[in-house]
């Protein structure tokens, strides 16, 4: 992976990703904006350098237990409240990616070792899959005021 993908992809996702989890369990965002900023490198860094060096099938679940462990850590809250935010984050993600990537190789003709080959085409890739759904969604969350309750997070 290009070291710009850093601050073009892994930074931004890290931060929407976060962003959503937040705005579905209704924590406070502008009050903590300097933390899900702070973590957004923190994580973004740690999914940047496990993507270059790491090539396993472990990779997701270890990126899983550290977004959970940050969310923890940099929020000041529960371990067990860090991981439920990690696996809403993670469920929206995975879901957007897998249907948005899908209708992107059937709508245009282009192949996914395309996308996987080129940096320009994965940040792209990441911005219209993941992060640009994933904004759009956190919006209407906050728009309408939806939001579940967690009897954990309280």
């Amino acid at each position: 992976m290009a070291w710009f993908s850093y601050f073009l992809l892994s930074v931004p996702e890290a931060f929407f990703m976060i962003l959503i989890a937040f705005a579905l369990v209704n924590i406070a965002i502008k009050e903590n904006i300097k933390s899900m900023i702070i973590f957004s490198f923190l994580y973004g860094g740690v999914a940047f350098l496990l993507s270059t060096y790491m090539q396993t099938s472990l990779k997701p679940l270890i990126t899983f237990i550290i977004f959970g462990l940050l969310v923890a850590g940099v929020f000041h809250i529960k371990l067990i409240n860090g991981f439920i935010i990690s696996l809403i984050a993670f469920f929206f993600l995975h879901t957007y990616e897998i249907i948005f990537i899908l209708l992107y190789v059937q709508i245009f003709p282009i192949t996914i070792e395309q996308i996987v080959s080129s940096p320009w085409l994965r940040i792209l890739a990441g911005y219209f899959a993941v992060q640009i759904p994933i904004l759009i969604t956190t919006l209407v969350l906050l728009k309408f005021n939806l939001k579940i309750k967690l009897p954990l997070l309280r």
